[in-house]
């Protein structure tokens, strides 16, 4: 399974291999998501990416998901997905 998740620039930038991102998932409002970083590994484009949109992949990575940020800082989660492939993009 793979999760696109939307980060901001400063996020996006300091990504990095077994660290942590948190944004949004697909860049749907309302779905907000933790994520625990992998192994990064190159991004291989897609036809419907947008050429304006920086992205990056992990493998490895464990998906922490809540309905409002407040419940994302507080680490109140509704789900997660363990062991799943993150693209991140902003």
């Amino acid at each position: 399974m793979t999760l696109r998740i939307q980060v901001t620039p400063d996020e996006f930038d300091a990504a990095k291999s077994n660290g942590w991102v948190d944004g949004l998932y697909r860049g749907k409002q309302g779905i907000y998501v933790y994520v625990e970083l992998g192994k990064e590994e190159e991004y291989i484009p897609r036809p419907s990416d947008d050429q304006k949109t920086e992205y990056r992949a992990f493998r490895n990575c464990d998906a922490f998901f809540a309905s409002s940020r407040e419940q994302l800082d507080a680490a109140d989660f509704n789900g997660e997905q363990l062991n799943v492939t993150v693209i991140i993009y902003c």
